[in-house]
């Protein structure tokens, strides 16, 4: 498991996960979902440049996945 995947794991409290496979899976399910989502950002209201694009990208990835800013 890479680093920032084990400091993730930790701040959510997995400090003993017997089955790190699944663990790995799942956070590799998660990013492909993000990955999913950036592209059909809809951008069609966005100004501002590089900078806006992203924040409507993030706001997108939080709303989908119910988290709150």
């Amino acid at each position: 498991m890479n680093e920032r995947l084990q400091e993730l794991a930790r701040q959510a409290g997995f400090y003993a996960n017997p089955d790190v496979e699944k663990f790995e899976k799942f956070a590799e399910l998660i990013v492909r979902e993000c990955a999913r989502i950036v592209p059909n950002t809809d951008l069609e209201d966005v100004e501002g440049g590089d900078s806006a694009v992203l924040m409507a990208a993030s706001k997108q990835i939080k709303k989908h996945f119910g988290v709150e800013s």
